[in-house]
């Protein structure tokens, strides 16, 4: 690898750092909003906030590299094309092919880093957040109960109504309580209530203090009344064995041994992304083409453009191949494709020779 490999490689590596870390900034910032508005309404527990805000930023890491290597190239080749160092590399013999030799040095091993994010580590982010999720929706957090207003969990079958929460978070005040439990309903009144967990089981209680409770049957015939000067209602642990991961959590050998053509697609749009990285790689050095002393992003808009619809193409072939309107053969390699055939179209009109052809074709239109 001579200097001037090295130097781009350095300025592509250094410019994609900063946007890879302002991006990942900006979806870690959004997922913390998120999910610390669930927290304040009691869906999610406040101690997995951090946990899961940084599991979608792993989620995103595989959708962030792409587009953030397409722009980082644009950049450094836009700038290099605007202070006329392309000219004076092209005249020392170093021209388009060692360019694109450089950035696909550059991209190859994003594309491998992108595909294991992609194929194992996206699915298992994924999955986790869904367990938890599903965890969180059958449990209790004291520190997510509003007051003021009545909040149901496991489905109803709980409620809760607290008047005040203390300064600190730990303690209810002025509780009412209903329950269902095998058949029965119970409700409880108590001055407070905070949450323990017991050390020897690792399960968690909500325990009233200083109240009374009222049980009734199905019937509401049988009453059972009671004082107590503490009451500890357990907080059930979530049960999992019937959940089931989202296709979009399922590992790649499962979706590779599938039928299903939700799966292959669910597959072949996974493997779209890194070859979407090195499509893109190579397309950039073409669009990073501008004149000297010109703005250095002349193709900025038309490059955002592009990005974006390959994007939104991406998802509808997805679509397409799950619904079966294509055929299987076909699936999403069409789209990597495609952007190879645009490179080509880019290449073509930035060429003098076409240039020439064209002026020449059409100023035979005139005279003609």
């Amino acid at each position: 690898m001579g200097i001037i490999d090295r130097l781009l490689l350095r300025d592509i590596i250094k410019t994609l750092a900063v946007i890879v870390a302002i991006l990942a900034l900006l979806f870690f910032s959004n997922a913390l909003v998120k999910y610390l508005g669930r927290a304040a309404s009691g869906v999610l527990s406040a101690d997995i906030v951090l946990i899961v805000a940084g599991l979608e930023l792993v989620k995103a890491l595989g959708q962030i590299v792409p587009p953030a290597l397409f722009f980082s190239v644009l950049w450094v080749l836009g700038r290099m094309h605007r202070d006329s160092e392309m000219i004076a590399l092209a005249a020392c013999g170093y021209g388009t092919g060692r360019i694109v030799r450089a950035v696909l040095i550059t991209a190859a091993p994003l594309a491998l880093l992108v595909t294991v994010l992609v194929m194992e580590v996206l699915p298992w982010s994924k999955g986790y957040v869904a367990q938890l999720k599903a965890q969180q929706s059958s449990r209790i957090d004291i520190t997510g109960i509003r007051p003021g207003r009545f909040n149901e969990f496991r489905r109803g079958e709980l409620v809760v109504y607290a008047e005040r929460l203390s300064d600190d978070g730990t303690r209810l005040d002025g509780v009412f309580v209903q329950d269902r439990q095998h058949g029965r309903t119970g409700l409880v009144s108590a001055a407070s209530a905070y949450q323990a967990v017991d050390p020897a089981s690792g399960s968690s209680f909500i325990v009233l203090t200083d109240g009374r409770r009222t049980e009734t049957g199905e019937a509401g015939l049988d009453y059972r009344l009671g004082r107590f000067d503490e009451y500890a209602i357990r907080i059930p642990d979530a049960e999992l064995r019937d959940w089931v991961p989202p296709q979009s959590a399922r590992h790649w050998r499962d979706l590779l041994g599938s039928e299903d053509p939700g799966d292959w697609a669910e597959l072949q749009y996974r493997l779209s992304v890194p070859l979407g990285l090195l499509a893109f790689a190579v397309l950039a050095v073409p669009l990073a083409r501008s004149p000297p002393r010109s703005g250095v992003y002349g193709r900025l808009t038309f490059a955002v453009l592009l990005y974006f619809t390959f994007l939104n193409l991406q998802k509808i072939a997805e679509r397409l191949l799950a619904e079966q309107a294509v055929p299987a053969w076909l699936g999403m390699w069409w789209l990597p494709a495609l952007m190879v055939v645009v490179t080509g179209l880019v290449v073509m009109f930035d060429s003098n020779r076409f240039r020439v052809r064209l002026r020449r074709w059409l100023t035979r239109r005139k005279t003609a």
